[in-house]
């Protein structure tokens, strides 16, 4: 009977069995191809990145080179006539129809084939060609023509003395020609960024504005490790591979520097499908199963089609569907204005900005779902008085923008409010606006020089809309001057701790310090803070002039270790915007580690609006560092609403207070029970309290009514120099 039922089963069970055979065989082969394909992928990707770079290097050397032997050229030509330089340049530009060449005399005046002249004193590529350097300038905007170029530049001596300097402008286009050479443009995408992942120079056929828009942010939405992956390899100049999900396909990329241009990258990438030495290998093994697979590869190709029809047109609503407000997404904002301008070609129109001042904060404290909703109802308000040819569309965030035909103070004032309440919350808005004066003009920088008049209006809740005019222009063109000045200063080792002692007031001991940064330029003059920090805050450059600090104050304790001195800590600031990087802690670790600096020694201090941002992740933040042995203090104490509740919140070491909490007062009764009040707090809490800002005996005096023991200020001593300050840490007393 038993038998008989085994027997009955046989069939099954075979079936099951080789079933179970076919399918473990056939996960065991495609795993084997894809790690052929993508060894494959990987091999081919690299060595083709890196002939397309050195084809890219190899035409831009040999631009240089040409450029150069200009030079001599002008030299020769110079020595043989009784003319002066710029009258040589120009018969030698118009015989050769030389049009793109300019000459520069060494006092910053360019002369053109036509006989214009302009002054370039400004721009960075003139400057280090008089430092005897042929260089290839970022993408610029021409103050001639007001196109983008790029510009090579040479300089031309005559006997070893630097006499001026020669110039070729390039188009986008042209130099797109020099430096696109992807093989696999058909089938792949091929982008040269900068530092900061934005588009310099792409592959054709693209939909997007190369001027602005930005491959990290392009890739960050579905890649976003692969995207932090990649910024990092950049920030380090390092090549790498990845995987990626990108306008729907499936690619391999590979990334590397191209050395004849600070900071740029070339990025090259394939579809996983492209045709690869291993691909007849994978068609042998799908052969091999085709038959056991057919039925099921129909019908999963039938599937497959129809997901992908469902897809493209998901694809398509994404593109051009704001999933927040149900509208027109920015691209389509961008297709609809190029569109009205090309058919009203006599007619004015204005670019429109507004945004939402310290959204986050409505998102934290109502949510993001009320957040949107906000969103969504600020832009029915607005399109629901657009009038024909106009606009309305979010950019980004609570970001918005319109074109208008009317900008006329009363169409401002009946569409535009600084403040409106929407669902019984009241929102504050802030606006810029922008006259479209040159049509050609890429509509991002349209939209920036729009943002940066509503930037004006920023925080002070008033309803005037501010207009976009040549003072801001010249503040954008000197802010992108004096960022190259910061990056040159990172560059040259130009930044520098200075270190202000924290001194105990009863013994005159030092008993801390604080490492400031400081510009030291190679001129010796010496700029303060407020010369370069808002500004690196502002642009990212605050991250390297951090970990700058950081190390050089890991050096100096590790000196004075090593000289037997007796150290007390020294606190280090850390900008916000390190905050976002998980990998913070692991980094300033890792650089104690390897200066073989005690964590007692190091304090990191953070302001006190910092830690009132996110009160969860800065406790986590915080944590971590105790957990360290680091120690954390919290600067700027008293400046925002709930001091006292956060040392409930947030373990602190070390609160610091302005001198201001000294100055005499009508209510100095009153000042002192506070001080008092918060001082035996402290205490209790096993916090210690440091007084900035002392300047005087007087302030001395009131620390020492108070109960308060540590002073920093220009009573005992301005920051100094390390030379100067290891003198007296070394001595241990004011």
């Amino acid at each position: 009977m038993h038998k008989s039922k085994l027997t009955k089963n046989i069939p099954l069970l075979l079936m099951i069995f080789i079933n179970t055979v076919l399918v473990m065989t056939i996960i065991s082969l495609m795993s084997y191809a894809q790690n052929l394909l993508k060894s494959d992928i990987q091999t081919n990707l690299t060595e083709i990145v890196e002939q397309n770079k050195d084809a890219i290097n190899l035409n831009l050397s040999n631009e240089v080179n040409n450029l150069a032997v200009i030079a001599n050229q002008l030299t020769e030509r110079f020595s043989q006539q009784n003319s002066t330089l710029q009258d040589v340049f120009v018969q030698y530009a118009n015989e050769k129809n030389e049009f793109q060449l300019f000459f520069s005399l060494p006092n910053g005046t360019a002369y053109f084939p036509n006989g214009a002249t302009l002054d370039i004193t400004g721009r960075n590529y003139f400057r280090i060609a008089m430092a005897d350097e042929s260089n290839i300038s970022d993408r610029l905007i021409s103050r001639a023509t007001g196109e983008p170029i790029f510009v090579i530049s040479s300089p031309v001596t005559i006997d070893n003395e630097i006499v001026g300097t020669i110039q070729r402008q390039y188009s986008i286009e042209q130099m797109y020609n020099l430096c696109a050479a992807s093989l696999y443009s058909d089938i792949g995408y091929t982008y040269i960024i900068n530092g900061d992942g934005y588009i310099i120079i792409s592959s054709q056929d693209e939909n997007y504005t190369p001027e602005s828009d930005n491959l990290f942010r392009l890739l960050y939405p579905k890649n976003p490790d692969e995207t932090k992956t990649l910024k990092t390899d950049i920030e380090n100049n390092a090549t790498g591979f990845m995987e990626l999900n990108y306008k729907n396909a499936k690619l391999f990329a590979t990334y590397t520097p191209l050395d004849k241009v600070y900071d740029w990258y070339l990025v090259s990438s394939i579809q996983k499908d492209a045709v690869l030495p291993n691909v007849q290998t994978v068609v042998k093994i799908f052969y091999a199963v085709l038959c056991v697979l057919f039925i099921g590869f129909l019908l999963s190709s039938s599937y497959f089609l129809y997901s992908r029809k469902l897809q493209e047109k998901k694809l398509s609503r994404l593109a051009f569907i704001d999933p927040v407000t149900g509208r027109d997404t920015f691209t389509k904002f961008q297709f609809n204005l190029l569109d009205i301008l090309q058919k009203n070609p006599n007619k004015k129109f204005y670019i429109f900005t507004f945004d939402v001042d310290n959204f986050k904060y409505i998102n934290n404290y109502y949510g993001y779902s009320t957040g949107d909703e906000i969103l969504s109802i600020i832009h029915q308000l607005y399109a629901s008085v657009l009038k024909e040819n106009e606009l309305c569309a979010r950019i980004y965030s609570d970001h918005f923008v319109m074109l208008l035909t009317d900008a006329s103070e009363s169409r401002l004032n009946s569409i535009f409010s600084s403040e409106i309440t929407v669902n019984n919350i009241l929102v504050y808005l802030s606006a810029g606006i922008y006259e479209i004066t040159n049509f050609d003009e890429n509509v991002n920088l349209m939209v920036d020089k729009a943002n940066m008049a509503s930037k004006s209006t920023k925080g002070t809740h008033r309803k005037a809309v501010a207009f976009f005019d040549k003072e801001l222009n010249k503040q954008l063109i000197q802010n992108e001057q004096s960022k190259r000045s910061i990056e040159k200063a990172i560059q040259d080792d130009e930044i520098t701790p200075f270190f202000q002692p924290k001194v105990d007031i009863n013994t005159n001991k030092i008993v801390g310090a604080e490492a400031l940064a400081r510009w030291c330029t190679k001129s010796g003059a010496i700029l303060p803070p407020s010369e370069f920090i808002s500004l690196s805050e502002k642009t990212g450059l605050i991250k390297d002039i951090d970990f700058i600090i950081f190390e050089k104050t890991l050096k100096f304790l590790r000196t004075c270790l090593d000289n037997n001195i007796e150290c007390v800590p020294i606190s280090i600031n850390f900008s916000r915007v390190h905050l976002i990087n998980p990998d913070l802690i692991h980094f300033i670790l890792a650089k104690i580690k390897h200066y073989n600096v005690p964590t007692s020694l190091i304090e990191i201090e953070l302001t006190e609006t910092v830690i009132f941002d996110n009160y969860q992740l800065m406790d986590q933040f915080i944590r971590k560092l105790h957990e360290s042995g680091l120690h954390v203090s919290m600067d700027d104490f008293g400046s925002g609403y709930s001091s006292l509740n956060m040392l409930k919140d947030v373990e602190v070491d070390v609160i610091k207070f302005d001198r201001g909490f000294l100055q005499n007062t009508k209510k100095s009764d009153r000042q002192k029970s506070i001080l008092s009040a918060i001082t035996t707090m402290a205490r209790d809490l096993n916090i210690k309290i440091v007084v900035e800002g002392v300047e005087t005996e007087e302030n001395v005096m009131l620390m020492k009514e108070y109960g308060l023991a540590v002073a920093q200020g220009y009573y005992y001593a301005k920051p100094m120099p390390q030379d100067e300050f290891f003198k007296i840490y070394g001595d241990g007393k004011i």
